[in-house]
């Protein structure tokens, strides 16, 4: 039920991997993610172009697959938060954490009262298998909660921000970190890869795992040889970029070799 296996997997540092939706949102890539051993898929509010239609359809797409679909929301604000978990998402992926308000804020609005105050209602109520207490509890507790962190301040403040039982991981934001430490999108300066390894180190030293953003195999290699073993895998977009590039060089290296044999 919406993500428990996710959860399980992250919390037993099973592999675990996902990928962004941000700029295409055909149901046909959560058919092929599922097929192809995806654990999971975050639809990207925060820079994607998805409205609420096209996100409560791919909830629901995700839902009947069985494929957790999370939603980063803009920021950790109640209402965006309250309006997406409306949609039906399986949790959440919230960017920018720094304060303990932006966390209020995230439980406020993932949680019906006592713990929350997020009003049931809108299309994911009618999967529910009722609107009693014990309906709540069993539909709370497969939710799966990440922040995510990009920012020296809310690296200082991790602890405290992800104590919380109902916070599943922290996830890092690498590009947006190597910003904030002025580095610019070099990802590999020693500067950035130890900020993220003190993200690792502070998650895991009160149990919680910890992910990271990949574009290709050759990264995740190197963070798997850190410890690492919960990524999101690149987007849509970029994977097809990717794949395009190589299949293209393939096919004029092919071309290139018959043409030599023929001259």
């Amino acid at each position: 039920m919406l993500a428990k296996t996710l959860k399980s997997k992250v919390r037993n540092r099973e592999l675990t991997l996902g990928v962004f939706l941000t700029f295409d949102f055909s149901a046909v890539f959560l058919e092929i993610f599922k097929a192809e051993g995806m654990d999971f898929v975050v639809l990207d509010m925060e820079h994607g172009s998805a409205d609420l239609r096209t996100a409560e359809e791919l909830c629901r797409t995700a839902r009947l697959l069985d494929l957790p679909l999370l939603i980063r929301p803009e920021a950790a604000l109640y209402h965006l938060i309250r309006r997406y978990m409306d949609m039906g998402a399986a949790g959440l992926m919230v960017p920018w954490l720094e304060t303990q308000e932006q966390i209020e804020a995230i439980r406020q609005g993932v949680f019906i009262p006592p713990k929350g105050r997020r009003g049931p209602g809108g299309p994911a109520i009618f999967a529910n298998n009722g609107l009693d207490r014990s309906a709540w509890d069993q539909i709370e507790s497969s939710f799966f909660i990440m922040t995510q962190f990009e920012s020296p301040i809310g690296i200082n403040n991790l602890q405290s921000l992800i104590s919380h039982d109902w916070i599943d991981s922290a996830m890092l934001g690498p590009y947006d970190l190597s910003l904030n430490l002025s580095r610019w999108g070099d990802m590999e300066h020693p500067e950035v890869i130890a900020a993220i390894d003190e993200v690792k180190k502070e998650a895991g030293a009160i149990g919680k795992n910890c992910g990271m953003v990949v574009g290709s195999v050759e990264q995740a290699s190197f963070w798997i040889n850190r410890g690492f073993s919960f990524f999101i895998c690149s987007e849509i977009s970029g994977i097809v970029r990717h794949r395009s590039k190589e299949l293209v060089k393939e096919i004029h290296d092919a071309h290139s070799k018959v043409a030599k044999k023929q001259s």
